[in-house]
């Protein structure tokens, strides 16, 4: 069974005595029934530091009994902390106790996720003192998830999101140093632009500076054009590019096209010929090439559309690169890639890669299925070929996958990477700018497998099918662009440490869990 999370409770109430004396012990009834209940779900240990208390002090209410209550929850290795008012009570002492809890917390590297649970009755304000408390934290920029009910021993779903809480903070507690691992790793880390902005889409542009003040990464700027200089050295062509393949110069090609031909289905039409797709791997390998000798971290090709117009689309050098298989089946070190150079999405990547240290997807939000709740991501021939099993077997997953002609769009053609994703848990992500500040918003959730009734898209595309927790207007209304980027497992929590570490905001897209921080 999982180590239960260790949840403090703060019973808040009035500042003035005679208050405090006429509704404690009915206060104090209320706070044992939310205890039972909490740690009758057999998942929350609660820590209570009113034991140490007698009479008129086993409530919070003034603030030398506020400081005493936060040193002994300090000192009491919790994994968050339930701020309770069944009342109305004072707001500059939850103010007070979430200051001093979280800054003797953060000195031990430990941080502090807070519930306001609110119990309602009509003959007391304790929604008045909830809502006051949490406006209190809001005001400082203090995260909180606000909570209420009328009795929760009897409110199942109530009981469910503080349940869903305590995990989201034991959670964070034990990815809070891999967090920092991914911080540490990530400053002084390498992005290769290759071609810059794609399309005119400005969500993907970044401000060098801010990314070099706030991750640590050095954004460095690249041509196209050595792409398709160091591949059309590993070719020959019979009468210039995109005529006849008559020699290959470099051997990984043919071993990957061979590997391809044998392990996956290739359906070669119109432009898109044995020699196209030749073509294709030399930019992959051309594109491997550069990364080694730059040193770079991540990446993102512009594509479009100089390459995608004259040369040759660059769907599978997104793809493998990707992956932690090369097209010839090599083993292979992950980069993250962003198709159209979308620098924040494939910073999303990287972070998620450096968490996980598994493979990651970049795709579109494609079409919104309003009657299932349901995201079709689609990319224009590029996700990542773990997620067709979700396995490393690349023979497996190449059985599954379909090399196609890619769309109309694109004039030079290339292949795509046809297939639909497995189904299984995920998390999506993206980072965002709002006013020039940088948020993360987080989309817990799994892809299915396809709906008999799926809807087409673009035909020659990979497909996910991404179910997640929110009412569908209002992902479609927060996600901060047209991409987002997707990782295998639920690593909500690890997500947010790592937010918190940098200092920029986020939100967890979750209606049992809605926890943001605004910067």
């Amino acid at each position: 069974m999982a180590q239960k999370a260790r949840i403090g409770i703060l019973d808040f109430n009035d500042e003035r005595e005679h208050v405090v004396q006429g509704t404690i012990n009915e206060c104090g009834k209320v706070k044992e029934k939310v205890i039972r209940a909490i740690e009758g779900t057999g998942e929350v240990e609660i820590v209570d530091p009113a034991n140490s208390f007698s009479g008129l002090e086993k409530m919070v209410w003034r603030p030398d009994l506020t400081r005493k209550y936060t040193q002994i929850l300090a000192e009491a290795e919790i994994d968050g902390v339930i701020f309770h008012y069944s009342v109305w009570a004072s707001p500059r002492l939850t103010r007070m106790a979430a200051q001093i809890l979280i800054r003797q917390r953060n000195k031990k590297n430990q941080t502090t996720p807070i519930l306001i649970l609110t119990n309602l009755a009509p003959e007391q304000p304790g929604m008045v003192g909830g809502m006051a408390a949490a406006g209190a934290l809001d005001q400082l920029g203090i995260p909180n998830l606000r909570v209420w009910s009328e009795n929760i021993s009897t409110d199942q779903a109530k009981l469910d999101q503080i349940v869903q809480f305590a995990r989201f903070a034991r959670e964070r507690q034990s990815v809070s140093a891999l967090a920092d691992e991914v911080i540490e790793k990530l400053h002084g880390q390498i992005y290769g632009s290759l071609g810059g902005r794609s399309i005119q889409i400005v969500t993907a542009e970044a401000d060098p500076l801010q990314w070099s003040r706030i991750f640590g990464v050095d954004i460095q700027p690249i041509g196209q054009l050595d792409i398709v200089r160091r591949a059309n050295q590993m070719i020959i062509w019979s009468e210039g590019i995109n005529s006849q393949v008559v020699e290959i110069k470099d051997e990984r090609i043919s071993r990957a096209f061979d590997f391809l031909s044998e392990y996956t289905t290739i359906k070669y039409q119109g432009k898109f010929t044995p020699d196209k797709l030749k073509y294709e791997l030399a930019c992959y390998y051309a594109t491997q090439d550069l990364i080694e000798d730059n040193k770079l971290d991540f990446f993102g090709i512009k594509c479009q559309t100089e390459l995608s117009e004259y040369h040759v689309t660059q769907c599978l050098t997104h793809a493998f690169s990707n992956d932690s298989r090369g097209p010839g089946g090599e083993k292979k070190k992950i980069v993250p890639c962003a198709c159209e150079d979308d620098k924040d999405a494939v910073l999303t990547q990287q972070i998620m890669h450096l968490l996980t240290n598994q493979p990651t997807m970049f795709a579109d939000f494609r079409h919104l299925d309003p009657k299932k709740n349901l995201l079709y991501l689609v990319n224009c021939g590029a996700h990542t070929p773990w997620f067709a099993t979700r396995t490393e077997d690349i023979k497996a997953n190449l059985a599954k996958i379909e090399i196609q002609p890619q769309a109309f769009y694109y004039a030079a053609s290339g292949g795509t990477v046809k297939f639909d994703a497995a189904p299984g848990p995920v998390t999506g992500a993206r980072l965002g700018r709002n006013n020039g500040k940088y948020w993360m918003n987080i989309v817990p959730g799994e892809f299915i497998s396809k709906p008999a009734d799926a809807l087409t898209t673009t035909p020659c595309w990979p497909q996910a099918y991404f179910k997640f927790q929110v009412p569908m207007e209002q992902l479609f209304r927060e996600h901060p662009c047209n991409h987002i980027q997707v990782v295998a497992g639920n690593w909500v929590a690890g997500l947010v440490e790592i937010c918190e570490k940098l200092g920029i905001g986020y939100k967890i897209q979750d209606k049992k869990l809605a926890y943001q921080k605004v910067v």
